[in-house]
Parts: C-alpha cells; structure tokens; sequence
C-alpha cells in the first residue's frame, strides 16, 4: 500500500465541512418553500366567476348583436328607487312593441354578494315595476334583457343616490 494514498490524520470527514451544509441547505430550502407555496395554492384555490364560461364565451357574438340592435332602436332604461319597489321607465327612439317584463342584473365587479337581479313587470306604457332594491352606490356592470333575447343593454354604471339610466342617450 502507498503511504500517499491513505487519509492524512489532519483531513475531516465530509460532513465536517460547514460551506458542503451550505451548498445543500440552500436548494433543500428552496424544494421545501416551493412545496409549500404549491400546498397553499392549491388549498386556497379561487373559484372562477363564472362556472359555464366556455358557453358564456361563446355567446359574446350573439349578445354584440343584441346591443347593436338596442343601440339602433335608440333604448333607454331609467331606474329608480320608490318606497320598497324598483320603477323603471323603457323608451325607445323608434317604434316597438314593450316586452311584459324585463330582467335587470347588476352585478358587482369583485363582490358577488352584493349583485343585485330583478325582475320588472310590465304595467301601463313605458312603465315597469318590480320588487327588490337598487344599489345605493358604486361601480356595476348593468345587464337588461327582455323575453325572447332581441335586445339587450349593457353598460358599466356607477350608480349614485339609488338612481340610474341605461342606454343610447344616457350620459357617460
């Protein structure tokens, strides 16, 4: 045997060496928070906000064709809180007939709690009425829509003091 190949007295072991734990512990740290940033994302999964929203995407072409035609019928939609009930006032700047009701959603950007959908039965004229509540204030995405889906409204609305206006001719 030769005497250079034996270990010297003065060598350490491998696990002696301070910076070989430090080449170690740091991708080790990193497998372990990776893995916890996975168990945390999957455990707190956000749900989507629209659970159908491959058919809801494949509906934009029809509801643009929708707008398009409420926008050259010329409607406008007036909301307004009165005692309990919503009243709502459909005008149009060209003739057609008025639907027996109409269905309103106004939907929150972020909180779905506070979405608000109503249904407006038609009463004399151009006047609907229906129970429920309107938003006081704030930000809202307005959908109207009537039976049979020919028209429909959509707006993003910042609704103030419970009253707002929908349509062709409603102000910015």
């Amino acid at each position: 045997m030769n005497p250079d190949s034996l270990p010297r007295g003065d060598e350490l072991p491998w696990y002696r060496y301070p910076y070989l734990w430090l080449a170690i512990l740091l991708p080790a740290a990193s497998v372990v928070g990776g893995l916890t940033l996975l168990y945390i994302a999957i455990v707190n999964a956000d749900t989507p906000v629209v659970d159908e929203w491959y058919k809801e995407g494949r509906g934009i072409n029809r509801s643009v064709e929708q707008e398009r035609l409420a926008a050259r019928l010329g409607v406008r939609l007036e909301l307004a809180q009165v005692g309990a009930s919503v009243q709502a006032r459909l005008t149009s700047e060209t003739a057609m007939p008025m639907p027996e009701m109409l269905h309103v959603s106004l939907r929150h950007p972020t909180l779905p709690e506070l979405d608000v959908a109503l249904q407006l039965d038609h009463q004399q004229g151009a006047l609907y009425r229906g129970d429920g509540a309107l938003p006081h204030q704030g930000r809202r995405a307005a959908t109207v829509t009537a039976p049979g889906d020919h028209w429909r409204l959509y707006q993003t609305v910042i609704i103030q003091d419970g009253n707002l206006t929908l349509g062709k001719t409603a102000a910015p």
